[in-house]
């Protein structure tokens, strides 16, 4: 790496407090975030926000300058929102701390703005996810960020498919578990493609390997940016009879933590498979 070498690195890494470690990691798992999506994640216990961001740009600032991380000159929300709008991402000290034995370096590069946008609202679905289980009985037992999510199968006609999910989690209580695939859409894909990748869903379904993995088949979450496009995409499923309509939920975000919240009453879809 150039400009740090080895024993620089392991200085820079002894230094580094357990709460650095855990903001390269988020950073490691989810390629992009901003500011207020690291304020939300790892700055939590402070009195006012204002605090907790100024918290927050201080310890980005410090990593900033040991190049374990770095910034995007574009902003979210631009130049208004100040350094709340900062796009951060692994710099080589960061990545090369995080990056797993044996595996190859990963570049960054330039992402392109459709890209960015679905990163950025994919991180703001982990958050809220880590947010709606940090003060409840609720559990975040397993999450999956894409790659980690992804599952490959041989269908029943014979050839290999992906099936990609953005997301994989289980939120769990002392009762039960209940298991999603998330899709975070951002209306940049036509409405086929959506239902396309419902029936890879559905094929997948019908190798039960899922269900051996899960003991259930998990469902599918869709958030979409406008109820419009919710309206649509389960109107298309409902009209597509080799789709099983129960296995998809369509919401907009701002519906995503009182579909993901258990009821009032006891839950019963999603029994724990008992130990052996």
């Amino acid at each position: 790496m150039s400009g740090i070498g080895r024993r620089s690195l392991q200085h820079i890494a002894d230094r580094l407090s357990p709460r650095d470690w855990a903001v390269l990691r988020f950073l490691s798992t989810q390629k992009f975030a901003d500011t207020t999506h690291l304020r939300r994640m790892h700055f939590r216990g402070h009195a006012t926000l204002g605090a907790a961001t100024r918290a927050c740009l201080r310890v980005l600032d410090r990593l900033l300058e040991h190049r374990l991380v770095a910034r995007l000159e574009r902003r979210v929300g631009g130049v208004r929102r100040g350094s709340a709008g900062f796009i951060w991402h692994l710099d080589v000290a960061g990545e090369r701390l995080t990056r797993p034995k044996n595996a190859p370096r990963r570049h960054v590069g330039d992402p392109s703005t459709t890209f960015l946008d679905h990163t950025l609202h994919v991180t703001d679905t982990v958050v809220t996810l880590h947010e709606l289980t940090a003060d409840s009985d609720l559990h975040l037992s397993t999450l999956h960020v894409e790659t980690a999510a992804w599952r490959s199968f041989l269908t029943s006609h014979g050839t290999t498919t992906v099936l990609k999910p953005d997301l994989f989690a289980t939120l769990s209580t002392p009762e039960y578990d209940d298991h999603w695939y998330l899709e975070v859409d951002r209306g940049t894909e036509h409405l086929p493609v959506l239902l396309t990748k419902c029936r890879i869903y559905t094929a997948y379904k019908a190798t039960g390997r899922a269900q051996t993995e899960h003991g259930v088949f998990p469902r599918v979450l869709w958030v979409m940016p406008t109820q419009r496009r919710v309206e649509r995409l389960t109107a298309a499923i409902h009209t597509d009879k080799a789709l099983p309509n129960r296995l998809f939920t369509v919401i907009t975000p701002d519906q995503l933590t009182a579909t993901l919240t258990p009821p009032d009453e006891p839950h019963v879809p999603e029994p724990r498979k008992e130990e052996p």
